[in-house]
């Protein structure tokens, strides 16, 4: 089988937890805890005093069990020395039988090894902590959830992701319209001005998250930004103490695509900013290049919670750094139903009371009980894609080499109206 391994507490032989609030491994059973240094130094140690003997077992089994597929590995559990089955993607595992968190220290070996990493931050009580806050406020949450609801599962998990650093540069040009309404006699004119908008320039983006591995859903991974890297340490697989982990297996290459529909959401979003005082603005053509493309492999710290209600699994995410939480909750139809009927109907009389036209009343009514309803909806799946990488844009890097406003042609409208 091949090797894991696990830092062991030099005092009573139990495994060591990485927690983020001290920064330093602790034991559970002995309540001791060492920097990461100290228990180098304490296993350097001990490794040192074992040399002096050999008591080594030669096996002829082979080193590795792989499935039909050859995608799953055995390993020894160094705690129990059960045989521990995970993917060939997995960093650090789980026994199922003693329940000790392993590290496979080959994992990384090369071109998976993580050009850096952030610790956890917050732990498991935190976490639980975190679920039932989101509960909270949901009006449209089934009672039966929250009342009998027990969380599942809940590990910490390290997850891959890439960081794209960027330089963009892009144009984009739109149609422009000013309008202008005034009225003599019974006659009302709009004057529109068609103006041709061009706008152009750089902009630089730094770290953009994209993340790296086909078990995790990506609305979940993106929901959760940002991470702070200004925690971010080197690799060291002694932050991987009492948590999960895997290796990508979704490339830089295959990540790309994700990462340039935000980049050119952003920069169009940056460009279109800069275009003010016009009645309506549609954009004609735009071109977005990206050039000095650097990327790094990250670890980032995941707390992953599954709940079941009614023979369905919802699942969570939060930040092992940040504590945002992020997940789909199930809705009620009759609450749904009832808050719908009570909006329109607290609408109707107001707009009754205000107006005094009942065809108005009733078409407010359904417009403002179908918009805090879809409000009310959305709050119950903040597990969303992004779209943008705005958090990732360097603001004082923003330079508009064009910003031109050019006047195309004028019409004016004519329409006859009663007077009063």
């Amino acid at each position: 089988m091949a090797d894991v391994l696990n830092f062991k507490c030099p005092c009573c032989g139990a495994p060591l937890v990485f927690k983020g609030e001290t920064e330093k491994l602790t034991c559970d059973y002995c309540e001791n805890s060492y920097t990461i240094e100290q228990v180098k130094e304490a296993e350097a140690a001990e490794a040192q005093s074992a040399a002096a003997s050999d008591m080594t077992w030669v096996s002829t089994a082979p080193a590795e069990i792989r499935d039909e597929s050859g995608k799953l590995t055995g390993y020894s559990c160094p705690s129990c020395g059960a045989e521990i089955v995970a993917s060939e993607n997995t960093a650090a595992t789980e026994c199922p039988y003693c329940g000790n968190k392993a590290i496979i220290p080959t994992a990384f070996e090369g071109m998976y090894k993580p050009d850096c990493m952030i610790p956890f931050k917050l732990d498991k009580s935190k976490a639980e902590e975190a679920l039932k806050a989101f509960y909270k406020g949901k009006l449209l949450l089934p009672k039966e959830f929250t009342s009998g609801n027990r969380v599942k599962e809940i590990k910490g998990l390290y997850v891959p992701f890439w960081l794209f650093d960027c330089e963009a540069e892009g144009s984009v040009t739109y149609n422009a319209v000013k309008e202008k309404t005034w009225k003599q006699g019974n006659t009302e004119y709009k004057k529109k001005d068609t103006y041709l908008v061009s706008r152009a320039g750089t902009m630089d983006f730094e770290k953009i998250p994209v993340d790296g591995s086909k078990q995790m859903d990506d609305a979940y991974m993106d929901a959760i930004e940002p991470f702070d890297y200004s925690a971010a340490v080197e690799y060291d697989s002694a932050y991987f103490s009492g948590y999960l982990a895997e290796k990508y297996d979704v490339d830089s290459k295959e990540a790309e695509p994700r990462v340039n529909e935000r980049v050119t959401h952003s920069v169009k979003q940056v460009f279109r900013d800069s275009v003010s005082g016009y009645s309506s603005v549609d954009e004609k053509n735009a071109s977005i290049n990206i050039k000095d493309g650097k990327i790094q492999y990250a670890m980032m710290p995941v707390w992953m919670l599954t709940t079941k209600y009614n023979n369905e699994n919802y699942t969570f995410a939060m930040n092992g750094q940040t504590g945002k939480l992020v997940g789909k909750l199930p809705t009620s139809t009759g609450k749904a139903v009832l808050s719908f009927l009570i909006v329109a109907v607290v609408t109707f009389l107001l707009s009754m009371a205000i107006l005094g036209d009942p065809i108005i009343s009733v078409i407010a009514a359904l417009i403002v009980a179908g918009i805090v309803l879809w409000i009310m909806k959305s709050s119950m799946n903040t597990a969303v894609k992004q779209q943008n990488a705005q958090e990732y844009l360097i603001k004082s890097s923003v330079h508009l080499s064009t910003k031109r406003d050019t006047f195309l042609y004028s019409k004016t409208e004519t329409r006859k109206v009663e007077q009063n």
